[in-house]
């Protein structure tokens, strides 16, 4: 059998609804007179009657109240089809949010390749502190953790891997460093959501305490990491972030001994039977910029 036509379906679903003929046609701004007739149009292609009619009323009838439903089970899929269809277009924003850490030291000497490869695709990008909650709309966060977001798709990108970083400048003034025991007469660069990282450290090392150190907190990882740079001391660095300064010689290690930390730094977006293209495109990037650096699991 042939499909009804459609403006006659979209009528009868505003008709049913309503259960009113005259108030569907105030809704999709026709006349009462247009609504009966392609009511009268679908019955007629379908063989049934939709509507029993008393006098100047109205009232739906059986088939028509399960006709109703299919129809409106229909228009839903049809609704939410569209939603996707546009939310797949590559040209709209994409919304990054996350660890101003990792964007400030990880994504943001790497975007130039990301806009060379996707010319077309608009960024925007929001930093915030590493304990802020997920906010109501994003394409993609970027934070970090143990992988536990509730209904959110969480993946691996990096995982925290601590070795100890300082300036060149800083070992020029500071005291002796030959042993991991001699870091007790260092200065040491921490946050307070990692206070424990240098005992952990210390431990894996076999150094024992460090509690003669001077130590220096920090609000957020990214200022200790600065702060290293400047030369005010020794900081747990991460592995993926440090590397750069390693090379060009702004950093260097005083022991090579890391301490995986247990969490890291995920990709975390909607749950979704199709992930949007422009999410699809940065997915897929980020994957291959980390498979050239040798890091991450994401594939």
């Amino acid at each position: 059998m042939a499909l009804p036509p459609l403006n006659a379906v979209k009528t009868f679903e505003a008709a049913g609804r309503l259960e009113n003929f005259s108030a569907a046609a105030v809704e999709l701004n026709v006349t009462p007179g247009a609504v009966s007739r392609q009511i009268k149009n679908l019955e007629q292609h379908l063989g049934v009657d939709l509507f029993s009619r008393i006098g100047n009323e109205v009232q739906i009838t059986a088939a028509g109240r399960l006709y109703l439903g299919y129809v409106q089970e229909g228009f839903g899929k049809l609704q939410a089809g569209t939603t996707a269809v546009r939310a797949d277009q590559a040209g709209q924003t994409l919304h990054i949010w996350g660890s101003r850490f990792f964007i400030r030291l990880w994504l943001l000497p790497r975007l130039p390749d990301f806009h060379a490869q996707f010319p077309d695709q608009e960024v925007l990008i929001t930093t915030v502190r590493p304990d802020s909650p997920l906010p109501e709309a994003f394409d993609v966060a970027i934070m970090p953790g143990k992988g536990k977001w509730s209904a959110m798709s969480a993946e691996l990108l990096l995982p925290r891997v601590l070795v100890p970083v300082c300036s060149p400048a800083y070992l020029k003034s500071a005291p002796p460093l030959n042993t991991p025991a001699d870091l007790a007469h260092h200065t040491l660069l921490e946050t307070p959501g990692a206070a424990d990282d240098w005992d952990r450290w210390s431990a894996s090392a076999g150094a024992g305490s460090l509690a003669l150190a001077r130590r220096v907190t920090f609000t957020s990882a990214d200022l200790a990491f600065s702060a290293a740079l400047d030369g005010l001391g020794i900081v747990l660095g991460r592995h993926g972030f440090v590397e750069n300064d390693l090379r060009k010689g702004n950093l260097i290690k005083p022991f090579e001994r890391t301490l995986e930390a247990g969490d890291g730094f995920y990709l975390i977006y909607q749950k979704r039977d199709r992930l949007p293209a422009r999410l699809r495109n940065f997915r897929k990037w980020i994957a291959a910029q980390l498979k050239a650096d040798g890091q991450g699991s994401l594939s």
